[in-house]
């Protein structure tokens, strides 16, 4: 037997009230982008139901079942989905086919769990439970396990209509990417800010990247890493602008004319600077960084301050209570760590001082500001910058 459907189920969109016709239909329209890209021609339509979405699939789609699964655990607002058989609501019909499927594969024990919206069907979901298990139990003579089954038989009666199935998969959880705005991400190559710009988007934003290097004095690998970090973030949104910034013309300026301990500060003033004045060209509302606090020299509280004093849109930190074990596990998640890991030469690298000031005050940070043409240098910056499209 092939499943016909796959209900997608969220979880936070459930309590949007008004709004929530708004969620869905992103969530919908998601779902679409995601198998046109991923899994493409394997539905005749995308429909809503009460508290769920479903996806009716064409011969194909019930063939490629696998595939379907690998695209949809990617879509964020989805908290499960579940390839699922439709059968009209009658109770005798959907315990035979509770029982056809419960038949078929090797486990030890089992449980019913019923889902009834549907108050127009006759029979609670108590009693579905008590004796559709009953039927499974006499045909394959299975233990009933009520808290920790080797496989459950769900059922779903839903707006006329019933499901059954036996294996549900996680999603993303979160809200529809598009839902909250778009947002200018800062993509170092490293390890933390793809994982930032990865909850940026399960939080529905929508993500542009900025990434400062420092060509001709660096090589490129480090542009060519951020490349491949878009490409597996792809799975969570399909189209990206990437905008390629110089900063070593800054850094050779902060470098002759400033003092030593400041430096790494006035780069990421100047970084923020120029992704605030991208951010609005592309009508992004707020920066998003890989920021976590105490972890390096520029991320104490007190140098965090002084680098968002710089701009006016909000400074978003995704990671700024994770550790590093924790930001390594979901990067190994969602596959950027591997290419984070590679070895290239960040800009932030350069000109380093040896003894990096970690408690600026801002008024000292002003100071050797003044020291440098910043509206020139951050305009000159912007000019040079080269864009890609990621679609």
């Amino acid at each position: 037997m092939k499943p016909d459907v796959i209900l997608c189920h969220y979880g936070e969109i459930g309590l949007k009230g008004k709004n929530r016709g708004y969620f869905e239909k992103k969530l919908q329209e998601n779902l679409r982008k995601t198998l046109k890209k991923f899994s493409p021609d394997t539905y005749s339509s995308i429909g809503r139901m009460f508290g769920r979405l479903i996806i009716r699939l064409n011969e194909k789609g019930q063939n490629e079942i696998d595939s379907l699964n690998a695209a949809l655990k990617n879509v964020c607002g989805m908290v499960y989905f579940a390839p699922a058989f439709k059968v009209v609501q009658n109770k005798d019909k959907i315990t035979k086919l509770a029982v056809e499927l419960m038949s078929v594969e090797d486990y030890n024990s089992f449980r019913v769990t019923t889902r009834r919206t549907d108050k127009d069907f006759p029979v609670s979901k108590q009693k579905m439970n008590e004796d559709v298990g009953a039927a499974i139990l006499e045909a394959t003579g299975k233990m009933v396990n009520l808290n920790h089954p080797d496989k459950t038989c769900f059922i779903d009666i839903v707006d006329g209509k019933a499901f059954v199935y036996t294996e549900r998969f996680n999603g993303q959880s979160g809200l529809p990417v598009g839902v909250s705005g778009k947002v200018m991400s800062m993509l170092s190559g490293g390890i933390d800010s793809p994982v930032a710009a990865y909850y940026a988007m399960k939080r529905g934003a929508v993500v542009s990247f900025v990434h400062f290097h420092s060509v001709p004095y660096t090589n490129e690998a480090s542009i060519e890493k951020v490349r491949e970090m878009i490409e597996k973030l792809q799975v969570f949104q399909q189209k990206f602008s990437l905008h390629l910034v110089e900063l070593a013309p800054i850094q050779k300026e902060v470098m002759v004319l400033t003092a030593e301990k400041y430096r790494i500060i006035l780069y990421r003033r100047f970084m923020v600077r120029i992704a605030e004045a991208l951010a609005k060209i592309q009508k992004a509302k707020a920066l998003v960084t890989g920021d976590s606090l105490g972890q390096v020299a520029s991320q104490t509280l007190e140098n965090m301050s002084v680098i968002e004093e710089a701009i006016s849109v909000p400074l978003l930190r995704p990671l700024i209570g994770f550790d590093k074990l924790e930001i390594i596990a979901k990067a190994r998640e969602i596959e950027t760590y591997d290419i984070s890991i590679q070895p290239d030469q960040d800009c932030c690298a350069l000109f380093v001082p040896k003894h990096p000031a970690t408690k600026a005050r801002l008024v000292d940070v002003i100071i050797e500001e003044k020291k440098l043409d910043v509206e020139m240098l951050v305009q000159q910056a912007i000019k040079n910058v080269k864009t890609e499209i990621f679609e």
